[in-house]
Order: structure tokens, then sequence, then C-alpha cells
């Protein structure tokens, strides 16, 4: 029944709040840049995303810098036929989905590589 009003505005109650994750600057530039040099034109930037929003709390609160990136772990073949149909965020899970399922490699190749690169790009590593 749209346009009934209300008897009474609702009450809302915030219980809990989870702020952006936005990246250090110097952290995501230093491993944008070792990620560029490793994976060659396979390293893109992303759009921030809503994912990993609750992931910054924990650096934050230690004062620890801190930068968030992701992997591909869809099968390929999956997603291209999904853009080609137009029908990406339909038909491909993402995290905390019960369809989540990435492939294995070269997923797991490429996750570790990341960390490895990630991890090598300070000083001393």
């Amino acid at each position: 029944m749209r346009g009934v009003p209300l008897p009474q505005p609702p009450e809302i109650e915030r219980t809990a709040s989870f702020p952006p994750t936005a990246n250090d600057e110097e952290p995501a530039r230093r491993v944008a840049d070792a990620f560029a040099a490793y994976f060659g034109d396979d390293a893109h930037t992303v759009e921030p995303q809503t994912a990993g929003e609750d992931m910054s709390g924990i650096p934050r609160a230690s004062g620890a810098p801190f930068t968030y990136w992701v992997i591909g772990g869809t099968d390929p073949e999956r997603y291209a036929e999904a853009a080609r149909n137009g029908t990406v965020a339909e038909d491909v899970p993402v995290d905390h989905s019960a369809g989540f399922a990435p492939v294995v490699q070269p997923t797991l190749d490429t996750g570790i590589a990341a960390l490895t690169v990630a991890a090598l790009a300070w000083p001393g590593g």
C-alpha cells in the first residue's frame, strides 16, 4: 500500500557500524607497484568496494598501515559467459555466497604469489 502514511515515525537504532575500507596511501602504492612489476598486465586497480568493510578495524586500532587487495578466483569460462550475457552480478557468486567456490588453480598459486610479492615490497622483505 504505497503512499499510506505511518501512524508514527519508525524508531531506528544503530547497533553497529563498519567504516568503508580505505587503503593507506604508502602501502597501497608500494604493493600496487610490486604487483604491476610481477603480474604485468594481469594486475588491475579495482573500484572501491564494500567488501572488507570490517577488515580495517584491527590495523587501525593498532596503528598499523595496511592495504587491501583482491585476487580473482572465478572460473574464467563461467565469468566470460556471464559477461557476454550481461549477467555477472546474477551468475558469478562472490564470497559469503553459498555458491562461491573459487577454482583451486590458478587461484591458490596466484594468492601465494600475491602474498609473497606484497611481503617482499617492504624493506628487509
